[in-house]
């Protein structure tokens, strides 16, 4: 598994386990500010490391 595969992979399942605690208390109380900031700065750096990836595919694609 490359490196950037790896910090790809250990995002997603930062995600997975915010995600969960989140709908969890949304469910029971609502949202703190601070952990819905968390859960958003993840799921931005998931974003940005799939629009490179994708990116990266298309410009090896082209090359081909």
């Amino acid at each position: 598994m490359s490196s950037d595969n790896r910090v790809l992979a250990v995002l997603l399942r930062r995600a997975q386990w915010l995600l969960g605690d989140l709908a969890f208390q949304v469910g029971r109380s609502g949202i703190d500010g601070v952990e819905t900031e968390d859960v958003a700065a993840v799921l931005d750096e998931i974003s940005s490391l799939l629009r490179e990836k994708r990116s990266l595919a298309h410009a090896a694609e082209d090359r081909r």
